[in-house]
């Protein structure tokens, strides 16, 4: 047993060194109160000895079982025996009547990627070598393309926060045998169990057929050998080409775009609309393929959060504003609030934020020196910048930045407040062939 901790253990350690993570870099680790991310918290906390600090655990209660929340605090005393900070999270959201693990899984990003960004650290998750297996499974059973056969990545980026999966070699079995030897005590999802999700169909199936498990990965393997070396060429081909502006324009070459292979034509399209549009998921190949169809007739369109449209040099993709207007949202300060999912919010004061309306644009741009800002930003896009007051009813023109800044500086004129204090900060400021 002590052979199989001790490799375990430098496996563990051996992958953070290639992913870039030393001790002392600043981590999130989301935890269920599963062997799975409780096996990660304790594998973290035995490598990262005395520099736990830099670190803090995760525990979300989806409240979708009516002991979640005992099972959240039973995390945290284990978590606490490993000298690990954590903090609990409940989802307050009503869950729809059906695809509950979709809709949790998004809550559960959301909240995860949201404390690595206020933390500025990495998002650590546990996903291991049988979650690798039953994603290619299903991704190969709903046509999946080269890129998404290439299975779940040890790093990627969401939306600007880098997420790092150190165990995707290790066996679910090594991981639930780490947390009986370590005494780390666990809790079981009922649901991992109830045929009725694609998931637990694909386990079921693979557990039946071992050969099956083994090509898969194999075909993992040999595919992203093709695929780094796709998309390294499509990197440079967008480097050169593509003018973008976080996060809601990008400008393309049109004759150039249409020019490329489809293949690259495909992939680098869906990026752009993913990135602008912002939303969840990538748009599908379907969906995708129709789109470039009517690019080529030159038509306009909208597609995944996006506004296209082809002009005589240039395929524009503009973020297009939510159909639905929403009522003002009341964010109380200092407290950084995700606005779009584009945008991080942060105010020193009571402010409330809505979409930005017709009528409302219209007034606004009769103002100068408001009309000047949002002309920083190229139309209909700029109309996804949140309309911003106070409790007095004035229009807050936000400083919009790239990075953080400790500025803080403000003017008035004619009901308009230029605040430094009030900053609106793209959740993705590099360009996705610029991620690695």
């Amino acid at each position: 047993m002590n052979d199989f901790l001790n490799s375990l253990e430098h496996n563990f350690s051996k992958t953070l060194f290639q992913l870039g993570i030393k001790k002392g870099s600043r981590i999130v680790i989301g935890v269920s109160g599963g062997p799975d991310s409780l096996a990660l918290a304790g594998l973290y906390s035995n490598w990262a000895k005395d520099t736990q600090s830099n670190c803090y655990a995760i525990i979300i209660d989806h409240g979708l079982r009516v002991n979640s929340a005992e099972e959240a605090i039973l995390a945290q005393v284990e978590l606490d025996k490993l000298h690990l900070n954590s903090k609990i999270i409940k989802i307050d959201k009503i869950p729809p009547s059906g695809n509950i693990q979709h809709w949790a899984r998004i809550q559960r990003y959301e909240l995860l990627t949201l404390e690595a960004r206020l933390f500025r650290g990495s998002l650590m998750l546990a996903h291991h070598r049988d979650d690798q297996i039953e994603t290619l499974y299903m991704r190969l059973g709903h046509g999946s393309g080269l890129i998404g056969l290439t299975g779940m990545k040890q790093k990627r980026f969401f939306h600007s926060v880098k997420i790092i999966r150190p165990l995707l070699e290790e066996k679910k079995a090594d991981l639930r045998a780490y947390c009986l030897n370590k005494n780390i005590q666990t809790a079981e999802d009922p649901s991992n169990s109830i045929a009725k999700f694609d998931r637990v169909r694909a386990r079921i199936h693979l557990q039946t057929d071992k050969k099956l498990s083994s090509q898969l990965m194999q075909l993992s393997q040999h595919t992203e050998k093709i695929v780094n070396v796709f998309k390294k060429y499509c990197s440079f081909w967008c480097s050169e080409n593509i003018q973008i502006k976080l996060p809601i324009f990008a400008s393309v070459p049109f004759l150039k775009f249409i020019g490329l292979p489809e293949i690259m034509r495909t992939h680098i399209f869906r990026q752009l609309l993913w990135q602008i549009g912002a939303r969840d998921y990538p748009a599908s190949n379907y969906s995708i393929k129709i789109g470039i169809s009517k690019i080529a007739a030159r038509k306009k369109f909208t597609l995944a959060g996006c506004i296209i449209i082809v002009t005589k040099e240039s395929l524009e993709i503009h973020a297009e504003r939510k159909r639905k207007v929403n009522n003002q949202l009341p964010i109380d300060p200092n407290i950084p609030t995700i606005l779009d999912n584009r945008w991080l919010f942060k105010s020193n004061m009571p402010v409330l934020s809505s979409q930005m309306t017709d009528e409302c644009y219209r007034n606004l741009n009769q103002n100068n020196r408001l009309n000047q800002s949002l002309k920083k930003w190229p139309y209909p896009a700029r109309l996804c910048i949140p309309l911003l007051v106070d409790l007095d009813g004035r229009v807050i023109q936000p400083h919009i930045e790239m990075k953080q800044s400790d500025s803080c500086e403000s003017q008035n004129s004619n009901n308009i407040m230029l605040n430094k204090k009030v900053t609106l900060m793209p959740l993705t400021i590099v360009p996705f062939w610029n991620e690695n």
